[in-house]
């Protein structure tokens, strides 16, 4: 008797630490003794209750302790129903429902804590839209994740027209906090991004979705007022190549609108989306830009587009520039066709203020790693007595010159500028002279004066 009084205090602890640690993994263990497909239905109706989702099992149903006791069902299909009886629907592999600690035994009242899915194949069509969106508008789920999946759209005729890869998705129902919140990491467009939508718990109209795409460097914060499926609006702030966009939309029936709010000053977009058929016609106003961002970032981005970006986009862009911060061309537009994955340059105009336009063709080239802007261009000049004061040349040197032609390039990489192959046309088209020398041009003052010593040659 006295030995045993003489255990120390700490043995006496570590030997009821490993009672309890053997009790707990016993009570954790013994519920894979029991057979959970006996109880199926009790799980499928379980799992509606608290995802707000339909469970079809279709294959085993194990349990298993690591890394938290959950449920692992080998084949399942999961659907969402609307009242219409119109649903979503999507097969999956090894679907996991997590137990609470207090739902372990059958025989007790089975209760869920959260279900994983991964390496899933998902369907959209654009007839499920409203279904997801009313889900997550009006479910009260409790958590679930989806792991390495992809999300492929598709049209009525099951042809993809978007295959999105997935990272995670996680979506959480808090009413402690008042928030729902939908957490998304994969790739669309080959850009991966990262997004966050939430929603007040109770609010029946209102949600928040932000965007944040890694390379180019876009951000977009949505504000959206929802009344039903085919009518709702929202405004849009898009922080793109360090511009902030600020634009309103709508959606009724099959037309998207898009519109920049009235405190828009540099940059205002006006734009229609028809979604069947799909069609864009977008207008595009930008005020007091560099010309080198024009050059050198937005076109160049534009016109360089991976296809798979594209998808299966079709219709018009018109870019209008006002008031550009160059020394001699103030004005302009841009005329994009996009079609079959591709953009196409209609036309480029631009004003040198009263003299007249250029007409351009554009493209971008590779050479030895840099890139190069290549413009073929034509000066119209209406305005010959502007021209010559502008040029500080003598009115009749100029009286019987119609149109320009000459050609530019602009290594990007470098900002390296030069002009060549200038032709000097006068009444008739004759060429009065054929420039063929390629000239350096760091600025408006050297182009000036090049000009003047070539019309005075």
């Amino acid at each position: 008797m006295n030995k045993i009084e003489k255990i120390p205090i700490f043995v006496k602890g570590i030997f009821l630490l490993i009672v309890l640690l053997f009790s707990i993994g016993i009570y954790l263990s013994i519920p894979v003794l029991f057979n959970y497909k006996s109880i199926e239905n009790i799980i499928e109706t379980k799992f509606y209750s608290d995802f707000d989702i339909n469970l079809k099992i279709n294959g085993d149903i194990k349990y298993q302790l690591l890394p938290k006791p959950h449920l692992l069902i080998s084949d399942s299909s999961l659907s969402i129903i609307e009242n219409n009886n119109q649903d979503m629907l999507v097969d999956t592999k090894n679907l996991k429902i997590f137990l609470l600690s207090n739902s372990l035994y059958p025989k007790s009242k089975i209760s869920f804590e959260k279900f994983e899915i991964q390496n899933t194949n998902f369907l959209l069509r654009q007839k499920e839209y409203s279904i997801l969106r009313n889900y997550f508008h009006n479910s009260k789920s409790k958590p679930f994740y989806i792991k390495k999946s992809k999300v492929f759209v598709v049209d009525d005729n099951d042809e993809t027209l978007i295959i999105s890869p997935i990272e995670k998705i996680n979506f959480t129902t808090s009413p402690q906090d008042n928030f729902k919140k939908l957490n998304i990491k994969g790739n669309l467009f080959d850009l991966n991004f990262k997004s966050l939508w939430k929603k007040k718990y109770n609010s029946q109209t209102n949600s928040q979705l932000e965007i944040d795409f890694e390379d180019p460097n876009i951000s977009i914060k949505n504000q959206l007022n929802y009344n039903n499926n085919s009518n709702y609006k929202g405004s849009t702030s898009i922080n793109f190549l360090n511009k902030n966009i600020e634009i309103d939309y709508r959606v009724k029936n099959n037309l998207i609108t898009l519109k920049s709010t009235n405190n828009a000053k540099n940059i205002k977009i006006d734009t229609k989306i028809e979604l069947s058929p799909f069609n864009l016609n977008a207008n595009i106003v930008l005020n007091k830009q560099n010309l080198n961002f024009l050059i050198d970032e937005l076109i160049f981005y534009i016109l360089n587009l991976k296809p798979d970006l594209l998808g299966n986009l079709n219709g018009d862009i018109k870019f209008f520039f006002t008031n550009i911060e160059h020394e001699l061309i103030r004005n302009g537009n841009i005329n994009l066709n996009i079609s079959q994955k591709t953009i196409n340059v209609s036309e480029v105009l631009f004003n040198i203020g009263k003299i007249g336009p250029i007409k351009a063709d554009i493209k971008y080239t590779e050479e030895n790693g840099d890139i190069v802007f290549q413009s073929s261009n034509s000066l119209l000049i209406k305005d010959k007595k502007e021209f010559a004061k502008k040029f500080q040349l003598k009115l009749d040197k100029i009286k019987d010159i119609n149109v320009l032609h000459f050609k530019i390039e602009k290594n990007i990489t470098s900002g390296l500028i030069s002009i060549f192959d200038i032709k000097i046309n006068q009444t008739g088209d004759a060429v009065k002279n054929n420039v063929k020398s390629r000239y350096n041009i760091r600025n408006s003052q050297e182009l000036k004066s090049l000009v003047k010593n070539i019309i005075n040659s």
